[in-house]
């Protein structure tokens, strides 16, 4: 596949994703609409001009000729148009079915039905998702202290390492509970209460050490460790520069320009401060077969590898279905994304480039992940793609309550306004709304535009 093919795929899944969850945002809509008598003139899956199209109980469906999002047409323009040429300082001459001929509480509940219908159809989609059963990664426990590797963690202390523990010792129990895995102990260490008990096997001795934790901003403890793994290669991308140059699944990398390596924690060492062609010697069988190649770079200019490390996975069984477990993943995430706007306050340039993006880059990103799972197996690339729909679903519905004009937040703040008031918006007041609104979304649009192109180009640089 070529590289144009490759990207293409990888923008159609992800317009493909986004354009289901915006439909589903207009299915809210819609249905809310039908409900309290308001007329729905139009509704369209896609943009632009009309494809096909169907009339059914007064209302048009469409399939429009760009297929990226959709939306609902309510009744009520011909109103507004109305009013305005007529100079009227209420709606006093509404049609039947008009957005402005019923009460303001049901505009209210028909504004956010779109965001509601998101944030139901992420809790559906995140409790169906927990009852696959599914491939986890499971990584020996296996620990390096991360004072033996200061230019990755940035010379930070180990509690750890001072008590007594080695990079390569094997943590069989903590506090006398067994250990499974590295994420059964990282799991365990994110409960402690700042002094552990880890037991070792250290070659065929078993030792044990007490550590007291370094407690941390937010009120945990952290013990300077992490997982040690092989530096064996688990994944390489087709369309890289590592498997043109002969990288393949299953190599161990054995050194880094002649450099001998022993585990995954030194390859990263050498490859962040190599030249910028490398050469890796890597062992496949019992040959050893050298691979040179210079590694693409990222948005902010840094190597961008094409490789990962092989991870040992495991099989886990599914949950039974509930949406308590779809509401507690998705109220997880709505948490997570107002970290991630109070974050953009911040002026963190880092922060604000890698958080704000536009349609064309969140695409890519749904496409490219997606892919990267489908490179795994099917089961892992539709995982990946539903998983990451829902939190499209949640970012949508988050964005169109924004108290702007023309998002479902300025909506309903009008229809509030006119409930508390007991009095209707002055069509001339509506329609400097509704055109203010337009400029927001444009400017709004044009923004993330230019946040997508720059980052195209700082890939191509």
């Amino acid at each position: 596949m070529s590289e144009f093919t490759s990207l293409l795929v990888k923008y159609l899944i992800g317009l493909m994703g986004i354009t289901i969850v915006v439909v589903i945002h207009e299915i809210g809509h819609l249905a809310a609409a039908k409900i309290h008598g308001i007329e729905v003139e139009v509704f369209s899956f896609g943009l632009g001009p009309k494809l096909l199209g169907k009339l059914y109980k007064g209302t048009e469906y469409r399939i429009s000729m760009f297929p990226m999002g959709g939306y609902c047409r309510l009744k009520g323009s011909d109103d507004l148009s109305q009013a305005l040429i007529d100079g009227q300082r209420t709606f006093t001459h509404t049609e039947e079915g008009s957005l402005f001929s019923v009460h303001p509480s049901k505009r209210v509940v028909t504004y956010l039905a779109g965001p509601l219908a998101n944030l139901l159809f992420a809790i559906l989609l995140y409790a169906s998702l927990a009852t696959l059963p599914m491939q986890v990664v499971s990584t020996p426990s296996i620990v390096a202290t991360v004072d033996d590797y200061p230019t990755l963690f940035a010379d930070a202390s180990s509690p750890a390492s001072e008590a007594g523990i080695q990079s390569g010792d094997l943590v069989v129990k903590l506090n006398g509970v067994d250990v499974a895995d590295w994420e059964d102990l990282e799991s365990m260490l994110r409960e402690s209460s700042g002094v552990e008990v880890f037991t070792v096997m250290r070659g065929d001795t078993e030792l044990e050490f007490t550590v007291a934790g370094q407690e941390t901003q937010d009120c945990s403890f952290r013990y300077g460790l992490t997982a040690l793994q092989q530096a064996l290669v688990g994944s390489v991308r087709p369309d890289s520069e590592e498997y043109r140059a002969g990288m393949r699944n299953g190599d161990l990398i054995i050194a880094v320009d002649d450099v001998p390596v022993s585990n995954h924690l030194e390859l990263l060492e050498l490859i962040n401060a190599a030249g910028p062609s490398l050469q890796l010697t890597v062992l496949r069988g019992t040959t050893e077969v050298l691979i040179r190649f210079t590694p693409g770079h990222d948005e902010r200019g840094m190597k961008d590898f094409q490789f990962s490390i092989a991870a040992r996975t495991v099989k886990r069984g599914g949950k039974p279905f509930s949406l308590l477990e779809g509401y507690n993943r998705t109220k997880l995430i709505v948490e997570q994304t107002f970290a991630m706007i109070a974050g953009l306050f911040s002026r963190d340039e880092e922060n604000l480039r890698s958080s704000v993006t536009g349609m064309a880059r969140s695409a890519l990103l749904i496409g490219d992940i997606t892919t990267l799972g489908l490179e795994q197996n099917t089961h892992s690339g539709l995982y990946a793609l539903f998983y990451l729909m829902g939190g499209v679903s949640i970012s949508l519905a988050i964005a169109n309550l924004i108290p702007l004009p023309a998002f479902d937040g300025g909506q309903v703040l009008i229809a509030l306004g006119e409930w508390v008031r007991k009095k209707q918006i002055r069509p001339k007041t509506y329609y400097v709304l509704q055109l203010l609104g337009v400029v927001c979304i444009i400017g709004i649009f044009l923004l993330l535009t230019v946040v997508d192109v720059r980052h195209l180009l700082a890939i191509r640089h």
